[in-house]
């Protein structure tokens, strides 16, 4: 595979959380690269463009990413009737599409938190064709949020700093959960590791006794083949989720003629609570969710643990439409090391 690593290997890591006053009223000057529009019903969000791609993010529903796109086609799913919804004006049932960063492991089941993932956001401009956002302190929750994004104008690839940070007075231990809602229909895939904790290779997600569990025994999905150490999914039908301990480091999603790569780093020895999946999938008739994974980490008061991305969008000269057509673009996937 060809190796390609852009400035924002570089970058990518840049952005710990600082802890500015939340100001909702104050609008901050924009640095070179960065707009400010409305989108899908939402004001003052933020869009960066370039390289036939272009990013569009809503700090005011959880600081996400609602649009991520080639020549105009966005990869991201957008609920249909979310549009302006918002907590403040929604606050039973919200729910909209697009990546948002939340707060793991899902097995443990947390108490709520939605202000994290849902809440309005600060959002700046620190550098050019760079912004960050920062959530709300959740007192109750422990944690504040901030997610930086760094756009590259000249191929459209964008680097992603997640950071979480413990505003208690006591050590807390979470796992950062990203939620990225892709527009279902396609394939998704991703390598498996050779020696793989799960008997199968890959696990998945089932109910006991009102509880989630991650079978990695005899998991089952008339939408899943492995091919050649390789898992492919096509994200459709019934609702589903699945996971995997993956070394590989990246998730790749096929639709239409897009191929989106999610690349992130993988830790041998980290502690990988939600089931021991380092990247989990779920789909249903509507959408396709890649989920990447951070290791829990266990913060003193006061301390960040931060969790980088990076995103690329390739074009295909035509769709995919079978597993093995997916699994052949493995080739296609540039390797890129944090």
């Amino acid at each position: 595979m060809q190796r390609r690593i852009s400035f924002l290997a570089f970058l990518c890591a840049a952005g710990l959380l600082a802890s500015p006053a939340f100001a909702k009223d104050k609008k901050p000057s924009l640095k070179k690269g960065v707009e400010s529009k409305s989108h899908f019903g939402w004001s003052d969000c933020l869009a960066m463009q370039g390289g036939g791609a272009r990013v569009i993010v809503a700090p005011a529903v959880g600081g996400r990413i609602v649009h991520y796109g080639l020549n105009g086609q966005n990869i991201l799913y957008e609920l249909p009737g979310s549009e302006g919804k918002t907590l403040a004006n929604t606050p039973e049932g919200l729910s909209v599409g697009g990546y948002q960063c939340d707060v793991g492991p899902e097995l443990r089941g947390l108490p709520d938190h939605k202000g994290l993932w849902l809440g309005p956001y600060r959002g700046e401009t620190p550098r050019n064709h760079t912004i960050r956002l920062t959530s709300e302190p959740d007192r109750n929750f422990g944690v504040q949020l901030e997610k930086e994004i760094i756009f590259d104008p000249q191929t459209g690839e964008l680097g992603l700093t997640q950071t979480m940070k413990n505003i208690t007075n006591k050590s807390i231990a979470f796992c950062l959960w990203d939620r990225t809602l892709c527009q279902g229909g396609g394939f998704a895939f991703f390598p498996l590791k050779k020696n793989s904790r799960f008997k199968a290779g890959w696990s998945i997600r089932k109910t006991v006794s009102g509880k989630f569990v991650y079978d990695g025994t005899k998991p089952v999905s008339p939408k899943v083949k492995i091919l050649d150490g390789v898992l492919v999914a096509e994200a459709t039908g019934e609702s589903t989720k699945i996971g995997a301990d993956s070394d590989a480091g990246w998730i790749a999603y096929a639709r239409g003629k897009v191929l989106f790569v999610k690349y992130y780093p993988y830790f041998e020895r980290g502690n990988y609570s939600d089931g021991g999946n380092s990247v989990e999938l779920y789909w249903d008739e509507r959408v396709a969710e890649l989920e990447p994974l951070s290791p829990e980490d266990r913060l003193l008061p006061g301390n960040s643990y931060s969790f980088p991305e990076k995103w690329t969008l390739l074009p295909l000269t035509e769709e995919v439409t079978t597993h093995e057509q997916a699994r052949a673009l493995v080739g296609r996937i540039p390797s890129f090391e944090f």
